[in-house]
């Protein structure tokens, strides 16, 4: 063998044990999370999102939905939708404090977070959340159970989903075609 071809092979050596070496290295920084929900969504009843001093009420009646403060207003199949498969499925991937005196700078402390309550049908609590939107990252927002200290980040931003507006949730019923009406 010639002596660039040894050396060229050298490098491709060299190259190919650092590159085992920094995937071995990348996989231990694997962040892992578990959904803030584990139940089943047939069990879920109540849905209580609060914010400063408004609150929106959710509750299932079979398998319709119905806004509590808005009984008119039909809820968006969409936005139900969104309840089950980003808010509930969002996993705690990283534990940021677990200090109270920080709560304030994540926006997870009782007064600056939007809690999120999901009841079953006896009326006992499932989960209960505060979700905080302080800083500049905006794929992630950062969550704490109100029965711990720790306040993790969360592995997808579901602040803007929390919203405690009965038009955000509900739409007004289709008016009857004038048809209809003389019938």
């Amino acid at each position: 063998m010639t002596k660039p071809f040894n050396i060229a092979l050298g490098i491709l050596v060299v190259l190919g044990i650092f590159y085992m070496v920094n995937q071995r290295s990348q996989k231990t920084h694997t962040i892992s999370g578990e959904a803030i929900f584990s139940g089943n969504h047939d069990s879920v009843f109540r849905v209580v999102i609060t914010e400063n001093n408004n609150e929106l009420e959710l509750i299932r009646s079979d398998s319709t939905w119905k806004i509590s403060q808005a009984e008119t207003l039909i809820i968006k199949d969409n936005q139900i939708d969104k309840l089950f498969d980003r808010i509930l499925t969002v996993e705690q991937e990283m534990l940021i404090t677990s200090k109270s005196e920080k709560w304030a700078k994540f926006g997870v402390d009782d007064s600056l977070g939007r809690h999120l309550q999901v009841f079953d049908d006896k009326g006992q609590e499932l989960i209960h959340y505060i979700f905080g939107n302080s800083g500049q990252d905006y794929q992630h927002n950062y969550i704490r159970n109100v029965n711990s200290p720790e306040v993790y980040r969360t592995n997808d931003n579901v602040y803007f989903l929390l919203n405690s507006s009965t038009a955000y949730w509900g739409k007004n019923p289709p008016k009857p075609k004038p048809e209809e009406e003389n019938n």
